[in-house]
């Protein structure tokens, strides 16, 4: 008899190899995006990229790149074709797929003219029949505006003020002051507004007391790019307020004649007030004579009519006993 040869396969190869045509016949897939944020300059363009995996087609998906809403669509791919409908008005004109790799899974979408509005979350999201997924990218728009720009603005408190100004810059830059050995100062005040793009403008002040440390500088960075501008500005020795030797005596000498004015005001004010009491008591003295005085006169008037009063009596019995010794 004869024997058949032996076709069998490993069973390890035999189980991948059934697995690959198991996914092979599969439509289920993830989508993927960047991992990290994407950072594009203001007025460039950049690509929002997705792709899926298993990698396959996705020229008959439904392919959607939108803001945090689904109705904000950035870009849609339908029927094999752009679906200009449902896009926002401000990406019209502006963005594109990019599908070179189409067949291969990996597309994406450029934005052209990129504006401080674009800057912030997109989703992109793949739909085959019932199957849908999605990812999510980040895209960070940065602006390097003008400046900085150093200007001295003149004197105050004992020192020169300089001012740091800088505009057209997104994010909010960071801002740093230091001196000529590179150690760091702190502003005294910074201001910021945003104009109708978005677009920041920046001052901060700083004021220099110390001659000797009159060479500062200013740099401006975006928290998200490198790069930083920066600016120096040496200021002249004559700008600085000169300390007079006068000014330094007087204000050694300032508390001391302070404290003598003050002990010589306590005794004017302690003899002033020993004077006042010393009146005050020759006044009431002076009172009490008037009224001892007054109560002597009075007594002595008040006598005097007595003694008047006396003699009236006397003279007025002696009157009637005459007159009774007449009668008889």
């Amino acid at each position: 008899m004869v024997g058949f040869p032996d076709f069998s396969l490993p069973r390890g190869l035999f189980s991948l190899l059934l697995l690959q045509v198991s996914m092979w016949g599969s439509d289920t897939f993830v989508v993927i995006g960047p991992s990290e944020p994407i950072v594009a300059m203001l007025g460039a363009e950049t690509v929002l990229p997705c792709h899926v995996s298993p990698a396959m087609s996705v020229e008959n998906m439904e392919l959607r790149w939108f803001r945090s809403q689904f109705s904000e669509a950035v870009y849609v791919y339908q029927d094999g074709m752009e679906q200009v409908a449902e896009q926002l008005v401000d990406f019209k004109g502006r963005a594109e797929l990019v599908k070179d790799y189409i067949t291969e899974g990996r597309v994406g979408v450029r934005i052209h003219s990129l504006r401080v509005s674009d800057n912030g979350i997109y989703k992109c999201f793949f739909k085959k029949g019932g199957d849908f997924e999605e990812a999510i990218l980040e895209l960070k728009v940065i602006g390097l505006g003008s400046g900085p720009r150093i200007l001295m603005v003149g004197p105050e408190d004992e020192g020169i003020r300089v001012t740091c100004t800088g505009k057209g810059w997104f994010p909010q830059p960071e801002v740093l002051w230091k001196d000529e050995r590179g150690e760091k100062i702190s502003s005294v005040s910074e201001d910021e507004t945003q104009d109708d793009d978005g677009l920041f403008q920046i001052e901060a002040a700083l004021i220099v007391r110390d001659s000797s440390k009159r060479k500062v500088s200013c740099s401006m960075k975006n928290p998200f790019f490198g790069e930083e501008q920066v600016e120096t500005i040496s200021i002249p020795e004559p700008f600085f307020p000169r300390t007079s030797p006068w000014k330094a005596a007087f204000g050694v000498s300032l508390p001391i004649l302070v404290t003598l004015l003050g002990a010589v005001l306590f005794l004017v004010w302690r003899e002033r007030q020993e004077k006042k009491r010393a009146w005050k008591a020759e006044k009431e003295k002076e009172e009490e004579s008037k009224a001892k005085d007054s109560l002597k006169t009075e007594l002595a008037r008040r006598k005097e009519l007595y003694q008047q009063d006396w003699r009236k009596a006397n003279l007025y019995a002696d009157w009637r006993k005459e007159q009774f010794k007449a009668g008889k």
